[in-house]
């Protein structure tokens, strides 16, 4: 849904110089970065809802009474949900590794777990989100399928130091006309402070999964209502 949306800003702003980069929004701590200590950037900020809070709002929309449980390797993520704009949206952040911590304590073996069903609505832009490069790289399939004649220009920086010195570089002007990715921990969000497995190991499984959807990129419409 995201990748539409940000498709649309790009299109929209950054081909038309009405703005001179875009910068995407899924990574909290990379919007913060940027909105601390790059206040010129703010307006630069993608405007599209991130992955957790698209996803809220719509199962809120669907089911009213549902507790929304957002469960990640981001510790960041927690912050974002205590925003007075998002907290009614997601109930509860867990990260992999406090999840892990509570079925030991309760002694739940996953192994003998059977998944109840398989998710298979999630696109393969939608799953490669995850590791470094994937949201640019989502953004970028969309732009090729729904606005072929734009040209686009893809960077992404991976942890706060490489993400800060590409901020100062597009502020430099440097990196006009580009859609910028930054996330925050190296390797993507796979490598968040709560993950609980080897990072090579869990973007080995994220490319996997990405893969095995039956479809490649989100239908065009999904991008609506996915702005701020």
């Amino acid at each position: 849904m995201g990748a539409v949306a940000e498709a649309e800003h790009y299109v929209h702003s950054v081909a038309t110089k009405e703005l001179p980069f875009l910068l995407t929004s899924c990574c909290p701590s990379w919007s913060m970065l940027a909105k601390k200590f790059f206040p010129e950037t703010i307006d630069k900020i993608s405007n599209a809802l991130t992955p957790m809070v698209a996803t809220a709002r719509k199962i809120k929309e669907e089911h009213p009474e549902a507790s929304v449980v957002f469960i990640g390797p981001c510790a960041s993520k927690k912050l974002e949900a205590s925003r007075r704009t998002i907290r009614s949206d997601v109930d509860f952040v867990i990260t992999f590794e406090e999840l892990a911590g509570m079925f030991e304590a309760k002694g739940i073996d996953l192994e003998n777990v059977g998944a109840k069903a398989k998710m298979e609505d999630a696109t393969g832009a939608g799953r490669g989100y995850g590791v470094a490069g994937g949201v640019a790289n989502a953004i970028e399939e969309c732009i090729r399928e729904y606005y072929p004649d734009v040209d686009v220009n893809i960077e992404h920086a991976e942890s706060l130091s490489e993400c800060r010195k590409i901020l100062m570089l597009a502020k430099a002007g440097k990196k006009n006309g580009c859609l910028i990715e930054g996330m925050a921990c190296p390797g993507g969000c796979v490598a968040g402070a709560g993950t609980n497995i080897p990072i090579p190991q869990a973007t080995k499984e994220v490319a996997g999964f990405k893969a095995a959807a039956a479809k490649k990129i989100p239908e065009m419409e999904t991008g609506k209502g996915m702005e701020k």
